[in-house]
């Protein structure tokens, strides 16, 4: 259906809708099945399962992060040379080694490490074995889901968004099924919900896979040396994608031993759920930010500024609505969507409280996410990557060293509406002192 459109002549309204709503429907339904994953393992196994999950989930996170940052990186190149044909199919082939070789690596680095690093990341002994059946099968099968993220982003760019969201739509729904089966009926336990997850992401990426065997694909894949320019380029496009997936990892490990140390397993799966909800809001806003990427790239690369100008001014109108529904939305309803998980009280309690303080600055993150999503597809890396790694480092540590001494375990919780909130006073100061350019 999008193949039809133009970028550089079509309304920006009609562009922004037909290239938005797959993308966010796509990333929703993503976080859907990662939250029923959830929902399963929360009824099924219990508080501690869902502990265990936040506590191994971050070698998953980082590696989406990588591939999100070769997808969206390459992807980005592969719009910015519309007429390239040679550039294009470097940057293809090259999307698919670079995912291939950061897979050996994770899980050599998974291999050698082993409990040491579940131990780094906030596991207790008694949450060891539940982490270990959850992540040791994950970490196998991840290399589905970095190729299905990587090669998504550039089915979409393809203008065939539509197609994309099928991919990930197909791999939700085999994932929730097995979740079921492995977890309710098989009692396979956390082990169940990794290979549900696993089998998932790999249907998903058979189905991207026959985009690109279809006659008439322009795409070719080739075996070659990466060019050190190609890679840098690549690496530092999409390096924004890479941080803001990167800090969910970090987030997690950082929040995981300070809730334990404050108030043990129970903090923990408290943050892992609410961690599930904000997962939907987050993909929410990832999604508009892909959406426009490649309208912001290809009329920029053909120098129509207006257009650029335009797309960029509605993307924010709809990211601060939608961010303002989306907090009116926790505060009524945060009781409710908690025990969907779990209806421990004690979990209810802390949870629906948290995830409150947790979404406070939700506007601030909208805004933040439709910024660097529009400097990436501008080319102005640098300043996506400062904002990416202020966001989600910087200001994230600066917050967690000083809050919860001052608030105790609120200040945990609004560590993050802090970083978010920062953020978007830095980039309004860089704005107005013509450092970030319009």
């Amino acid at each position: 259906m999008t193949k039809s459109l133009s970028l550089g002549k079509d309304s920006i309204g009609r562009l922004f809708f037909a290239f938005s709503l797959p993308a966010v429907t796509g990333m929703l339904v993503t976080a859907f099945y990662a939250i029923v994953d959830g929902i399963f393992i929360g009824q099924g196994v219990g508080a501690d399962g869902l502990a265990a999950i936040n506590i191994g989930y971050p070698i998953i996170n980082f590696a989406a992060a990588l591939s999100l940052m070769f997808g969206i990186g390459g992807s980005t190149l592969i719009s910015l040379h519309p007429k390239n044909k040679k550039v294009q199919n470097r940057c293809f082939s090259y999307i698919i080694n670079l995912n291939l070789i950061a897979y050996a690596i994770l899980v050599l680095l998974v291999i050698i490490f082993n409990e040491k690093l579940l131990y780094m990341m906030g596991s207790s002994k008694e949450l060891l074995p539940m982490v270990k059946a959850y992540m040791y099968p994950c970490t196998l099968g991840v290399i589905f889901l970095m190729l299905a993220n990587s090669l998504n982003a550039v089915v979409r760019n393809d203008k065939s968004p539509t197609y994309a969201f099928v991919s990930m739509v197909i791999g939700s729904v085999v994932n929730i099924f097995l979740d079921w089966l492995f977890i309710m009926v098989f009692k396979w336990g956390i082990f169940g919900g990794a290979i549900a997850t696993a089998i998932g992401q790999l249907c998903s990426f058979l189905f991207l896979i026959k985009y690109f065997l279809r006659f008439g694909s322009t795409f070719k894949y080739k075996v070659s040396i990466i060019k050190i320019k190609y890679l840098l380029k690549i690496c530092s496009i999409g390096f924004p994608s890479f941080i803001m997936e990167f800090a969910v990892a970090l987030i997690t490990i950082l929040f995981n031993i300070s809730f334990m140390e404050y108030s043990g397993e129970i903090g923990v799966s408290s943050f892992c759920v609410v961690g599930y909800i904000f997962y939907i809001y987050r993909m929410l806003f990832t999604g508009l930010g892909q959406g426009i990427q490649p309208i912001v790239s290809y009329n920029y690369g053909e120098k129509l500024y207006d257009r650029v100008h335009q797309i960029y001014i509605l993307g924010k109108k709809v990211a601060f609505v939608l961010g303002a529904g989306v907090l009116a939305w926790v505060i009524l309803f945060s009781k409710d969507l908690i025990k969907l998980f779990n209806s421990d009280p004690q979990l209810v309690s802390k949870a629906s409280h948290g995830m409150i303080l947790y979404t406070s600055a939700i506007i601030f993150l909208a805004l933040n996410f439709m910024e660097i999503a529009y400097l990436q597809a501008r080319e102005q890396a640098k300043y996506a990557n400062i904002l990416s790694i202020l966001r989600s480092t910087v200001y994230v540590l600066i917050a967690l060293l000083i809050l919860p001494r001052i608030l105790g375990e609120n200040g945990i919780w609004l560590a993050l509406p802090a970083s978010d909130l920062l953020t978007y006073l830095t980039t309004v100061i860089l704005k107005r002192a013509n450092i970030i350019k319009p």
